[in-house]
């Protein structure tokens, strides 16, 4: 195998198969840090992460004056509205000058927007763009994290109306008082005396960078229609607060050389760049968010990998990993699960673990329950053997094997007591004897209240 090939093999399987829980401290640091790295990368040719991000720039050009009159509406009410343009002149602070014109004509645009003369239909519409543009993000972080389905139209209105109402709110809250602190003629007299100025300089240009931090995992752990983690989307949060800021770095060193663009596009130049930077920002906004989904679910990428190649080993290990938390739960006499408890506990996207479970479904093996609303087994632990399991998963391709049989005699021969070797191998074995067998396996390793091991392909 060439050093080429080597490499290939150990990013895309090899390094997602190793136990980083028997590593040292650094390694396992390390080992994680490269799979999110190489996992978010990769998701730019699977994800299409970048073509997202484009989209949400479009969104964005359409819907970005409606918003932010929608919130300054509500935002009078608290009376911090008036923080909005130098919190909007912080995020275009990399555009340089041309940063400041642009929150100016946005601001000019938001005041002339009078809400009072636009009648019920001009106001209908007005708060559907604002609903169309947070949809949208939604639609984006959905299908990074593998989340089939949105929120109903019931829950909607509640979590959209809370995430303008709320986010907007604690950041101008805290700009705000960052500003009060530092016109503070208290503050201004503890500056002067060291080592608490420096420490108190130090702070507040740092309180800017936690700020950010705090509106990403905000954006990450509540616009999402599944279960995330607080610690997958402060994770998220932080990393995309750091990117941001090296990018915003870089992209100022690139307006404050690139003379040429108003040479070349004129007028135009200002648009051009506002569009760069929005693309960078929602570029950013998105790889944050797919750091949190791996960070929460570490073997995702691997499982969808072995799954869209069809390996059986990975579909049988899977399907007996959902069965065995069902009947876990079931011998416990607990409440059946749903999807995203599953996958919380296979650590799994949710959506592969639907269509497994929807194959074990058609095989007569699992059913939906409405009350409680989850997935249960259709018959008790003792009557469904390991054997019915395995022959589920390969139902439907024994049609291709039926024609290589008939090929020879021999090869027929073989394979049919390879069969007859599995099935008697495996007789008397059910989900009964699996629970039980995986018990011991815990109890020898000194561990009995140790909770059921995460799903975890090993090859």
């Amino acid at each position: 195998m060439t050093t080429l090939a080597a490499m290939q093999q150990f990013l895309s399987q090899d390094l997602w198969r190793i136990d980083a829980s028997a590593l040292p401290l650094p390694r396992r640091i390390a080992m994680h840090t490269l799979r999110l790295a190489i996992a978010v990368v990769m998701e730019f040719r699977h994800r299409l992460l970048d073509a997202r991000a484009a989209g949400l720039v479009y969104t964005t050009l359409l819907s970005l004056v409606p918003f932010l009159a929608v919130m300054v509406s509500v935002l009078k009410a608290f009376g911090v509205h008036q923080q909005i343009e130098p919190v909007l002149a912080q995020a275009l602070e990399p555009l340089g000058s041309k940063g400041q014109e642009i929150t100016a004509t946005i601001i000019a645009f938001v005041d002339n927007l009078k809400i009072g003369v636009l009648g019920v239909v001009g106001v209908a519409g007005l708060f559907y763009t604002t609903y169309s543009m947070i949809d949208k993000i939604e639609q984006a972080l959905n299908a990074i994290w593998l989340v089939r389905e949105g929120r109903p139209w019931s829950r909607k209105f509640a979590d959209y109306l809370s995430a303008v109402l709320v986010g907007p709110l604690l950041v101008m809250t805290a700009f705000g008082l960052l500003a009060s602190v530092h016109s503070n003629v208290l503050v201004q007299r503890v500056l002067d005396v060291q080592p608490f100025g420096f420490l108190m300089l130090w702070a507040g240009q740092l309180l800017p960078f936690l700020i950010l931090s705090g509106l990403f995992t905000f954006l990450f752990k509540f616009i999402p229609h599944t279960h995330v983690r607080f610690d997958s989307a402060l994770v998220g949060g932080i990393t995309a607060a750091v990117l941001w800021v090296i990018a915003g770095e870089a992209f100022a060193t690139f307006v404050a050389e690139s003379a040429n663009y108003s040479a070349i596009y004129s007028g135009f130049a200002v648009l051009i760049l506002f569009l760069l930077w929005l693309y960078a920002g929602w570029l950013i906004v998105l790889i944050g968010a797919q750091l949190s989904f791996f960070y929460q679910h570490p073997t995702a990428y691997l499982s969808r990998l072995l799954w869209e190649q069809g390996t059986h080993a990975f579909r049988e290990r899977l399907a007996l990993s959902i069965l065995l938390v069902l009947a876990r739960r079931y011998a416990n006499g607990q409440v059946p699960w749903g999807m995203n408890e599953l996958a919380i506990e296979l650590r799994l996207p949710v959506s592969l673990v639907e269509e497994q479970v929807q194959h074990l479904i058609e095989a007569g093996l699992l059913g939906l329950m409405a009350r409680p609303e989850g997935v249960s087994l259709t018959k008790p632990i003792e009557l469904i053997s390991v054997m019915e399991v395995l022959n589920a998963i390969h139902k439907g391709r024994a049609a291709d094997a039926v024609v290589l049989l008939d090929a020879d005699d021999a090869i027929r021969e073989v394979l049919s007591r390879r069969d007859e070797a599995v099935t008697a191998a495996l007789e008397g074995h059910t989900l009964r004897s699996l629970i039980e067998h995986s018990t011991a396996a815990s109890t020898r390793k000194d561990d009995p209240g140790k909770r059921p091991v995460p799903f975890v392909h090993r090859g």
